[in-house]
């Protein structure tokens, strides 16, 4: 992750840590859990991939 210099730059001086980097390894662990455990992953992202202003509503239900 550090072959993104531009975004570190930036996150450091917005944040005063590479919040990205970060935020990655954190959703990462997440995932590594939940094949651990069993347990469904369930995103942070919001909106969802695929959903948003440049993509039509989904008929799915988010995760709660």
């Amino acid at each position: 992750m550090d072959t993104f210099p531009i975004v570190k730059k930036k996150d450091l001086q917005t944040h005063g840590a590479y919040l990205t980097k970060d935020t990655i390894l954190e959703i990462y662990d997440a995932m590594a859990k939940a094949v651990e455990t069993g347990e469904p992953y369930r995103t942070v992202l919001d909106p969802l991939p695929g959903e948003g202003p440049r993509h039509p509503v989904s008929s799915r239900t988010p995760p709660a």
